[in-house]
């Protein structure tokens, strides 16, 4: 049998249809046939900073072996063709099927890319011609890019789980009850996350958009999602649901060290460096901070959604240590490249201190100050001294990891309640009930 990488992005629009429901379209049809699934249908989260990315930013891959690849990619192509909105002239979408049983390390590397950065069709045309990979693309193609990037994401490192409920209704509110999901959310808290977000009551599984997906619930492993479906209750039928493993959760897009000397448009990753000057509060809330690295300065940005990372950088003095993630805002006529901050991590915080104003010993007034490194002097009798005392003031923060609410993180954000419980042990075979159509 033959070892095939199926790869798909770019089928879905603001109006309809998701890329995921495609995927399970195709893997429906394609278990009929003499197929063995390698692994769960892989769902990799590409560059969130892409201003053209597709409305879920999500590319697929269906990894399996079977004795006919060319009707696999025959099967795929047709569903494509039906179903994707490329056919109302608003999606690119691209198909991609590769023959190997290890994916090259030249696709791996074009993966890796387009989780830091932007990429260039011609550059996806390079790696297509210098090996057996049969393709097909609609409108501008470049779908293919993001079909490419989810072959070479093989997932060997961190990941997650994603079991995703499609409702045969595409249009209106998610029939999710809000008390069930507070209870799966406690029952599961130690296998799930980012269910809800408790500063606001905002259920985070339901997407709001107009698609087949009615719940999405994220976890470490695929026994705790089909458990945290089993406790929701449900309003409207579910037409199908499907397990997928991911990157989502996992800050794959930040492990890149941005290059203060090189910046680009659109990257993302991480840098270190010493806050510069006291942070500024601008209009809307925004809050703003200068770090210098190396005789370099990145400007920053945390905008009003993120609360408690905004809460935190207010507080943050000159002289702190952090490192920052997140990505590069694009220059403009009135804005300077920036960087969109996702997370904040405070290495070290420095000591910050007053100056006590010296009583006059002879009025036992509080004297003023006459100028810096000028000393004091008392309003009443005129007597000066150069005497005073300093008090170290206790900072409002930690040092520690520090990452916007729940509701303001993106797909890719690890949360908090994942740090230590990363999955590295690759167990691909899908296990138990991970696919049904109903």
């Amino acid at each position: 049998m033959f070892s095939v990488h199926l790869g798909l992005d770019d089928t879905d629009s603001e109006e309809g249809m998701c890329t995921t429901y495609l995927i399970t379209i195709i893997l429906q049809k394609l278990l009929k046939e003499e197929t063995i699934m390698l692994d769960y249908p892989n769902l990799i989260r590409l560059n969130p900073n892409i201003p053209w990315k597709t409305r879920g930013n999500a590319a697929l891959c269906l990894r399996l072996k079977t004795n006919n690849p060319n009707r696999i990619f025959k099967i795929a192509k047709n569903c494509v063709i039906k179903y994707s909105e490329s056919r109302k002239g608003k999606a690119n979408s691209g198909l991609i099927m590769l023959c190997s049983k290890q994916v090259p390390n030249e696709i791996k590397k074009f993966a890796i890319k387009c989780l830091y950065e932007s990429v260039k069709i011609s550059e996806l045309k390079q790696i297509i011609d210098s090996h057996e990979i049969e393709y097909f693309g609609q409108g501008t193609k470049r779908g293919l890019i993001g079909a490419l990037a989810a072959i070479g994401n093989t997932l060997s490192s961190d990941h997650t789980y994603e079991l995703i409920g499609y409702r045969k209704n595409n249009n209106g509110e998610r029939g999710v009850s809000l008390t069930s999901v507070i209870k799966m959310d406690k029952c599961t808290e130690l296998s799930t996350f980012n269910n809800i977000d408790y500063n606001n009551y905002r259920i985070l599984i339901t997407p709001h958009g107009r698609d087949p997906i009615c719940f999405a619930i994220r976890g470490n492993n695929s026994k705790g999602v089909y458990k945290a479906m089993t406790m929701l209750e449900l309003y409207e039928p579910i037409e199908r649901f499907a397990i997928f493993r991911t990157n989502q959760g996992t800050n794959e897009h930040l492990k890149n060290k941005l290059d203060l000397n090189q910046l680009k448009s659109f990257q993302s990753g991480y840098t270190n460096g010493i806050i510069n000057k006291k942070p500024v509060t601008k209009r809307g809330g925004h809050v703003f901070l200068e770090i210098k690295s190396k005789n370099k300065i990145i400007n920053c940005a945390i905008y009003a959604p993120s609360i408690t990372l905004k809460k935190v950088a207010r507080k943050l003095e000159k002289g702190d240590s952090v490192e920052v993630g997140g990505g590069i805002r694009r220059r403009s006529k009135k804005h300077k490249r920036i960087l969109n901050t996702e997370y904040i991590k405070i290495n070290n915080l420095v000591q910050k201190t007053i100056i006590i104003k010296p009583i006059c010993k002879k009025c036992q007034k509080t004297m003023k100050s006459i100028g810096y490194k000028k000393g004091f002097k008392c309003k009443k009798c005129s007597i000066k001294t150069k005497e005073s005392k300093k008090n170290t003031i206790k900072r409002e923060i930690k040092s520690g990891l520090y990452l916007p609410i729940p509701s303001a993180q993106r797909h890719l954000t690890k949360p908090s309640n994942r740090y230590g419980k990363e999955n590295h042990k690759i167990k691909n075979k899908p296990k138990g009930m991970w696919f049904k159509v109903f």
